[in-house]
């Protein structure tokens, strides 16, 4: 029984530590019902699309990390949620946000919606959105808006960095002790290698560890629209890059 036990513990820590892989094909399937993935209890990845406006949210204790796919939209953000109630723990939803700041949304702009900021979703045609949900305590920071062609670091929280990937050449090999990458494809392919074990390994900052290859790793040939989730001290690498590969990242740092 012992043994059986122990087994099963190892299988569930390989789980945990290999990389997600969700397919264009089966994130373009769960736009229209809103679907998620990921969902470990400090992040969350959701596919939304919509083709009429939202109802009036606020997340206690969850930012909405959103990168704008296609549509056009108006966010709302700030003000008081009207007729606010609660729809579950730390939720609430509400027919309105009034006196919130109004933004206009469009393909490839990133926005950050901190916890506790009532928004809105307001469309009058459609739209679709990829969002990161981190768990952090960003109440009472402002809301951001950015675009992923301005390129680079585009917005952080206590516990989150947002960036703008570009690629034209193969990487080096990678591994972060804390941050697990959450990759939004927008451009280009190639290949990410994930597992296995780092060569000539050095560690290159804090809690950064960097390498010639990662040697006998699942490779995943990547595209448009995939999205990838690397866990943190998940070793990783892309490798085959043809062209130009553009992708969305969030770093999400784990708890020490």
């Amino acid at each position: 029984m012992t043994k059986l036990i122990f087994n099963f513990l190892a299988a569930c820590s390989l789980l945990m530590s290999q990389a997600t892989y969700i397919d264009s094909t089966k994130m373009d399937a769960a736009f229209p019902k809103h679907g998620s993935f990921a969902d470990n209890g400090n992040y969350k990845v959701m596919a939304i699309g919509r083709e009429k406006d939202g109802q009036a949210e606020v997340h206690a204790k969850f930012t909405d990390i959103v990168y704008f796919v296609d549509g056009s939209a108006t966010l709302l953000t700030g003000g008081k949620v009207k007729d606010g109630k609660t729809t579950a723990p730390d939720e609430i939803r509400g027919t309105s946000v009034e006196g919130g700041e109004k933004r206009s949304l469009r393909s490839g702009d990133v926005v950050t919606i901190p916890n506790g900021m009532p928004h809105q979703f307001l469309v009058k045609d459609h739209c679709r959105y990829y969002i990161v949900k981190v768990r952090t305590n960003d109440a009472g920071k402002p809301s951001v808006l950015t675009s992923l062609s301005k390129g680079g670091a585009l917005a952080s929280g206590d516990s989150y960095k947002v960036s703008a990937s570009h690629r034209d050449k193969d990487g080096i090999a990678e591994q972060h002790a804390r941050d697990t990458d959450l990759m939004y494809f927008v451009k280009g392919t190639g290949t990410l290698v994930t597992g296995g074990t780092v060569a000539e390994a050095k560690s290159t900052a804090a809690e950064e560890t960097r390498g010639t290859k990662v040697n006998g790793g699942t490779r995943q040939a990547v595209k448009p629209g995939d999205v990838i989730v690397v866990p943190n001290t998940v070793p990783h690498q892309f490798v085959d890059v043809k062209g130009a590969l553009d992708y969305f990242v969030v770093k999400v740092r784990s708890a020490q």
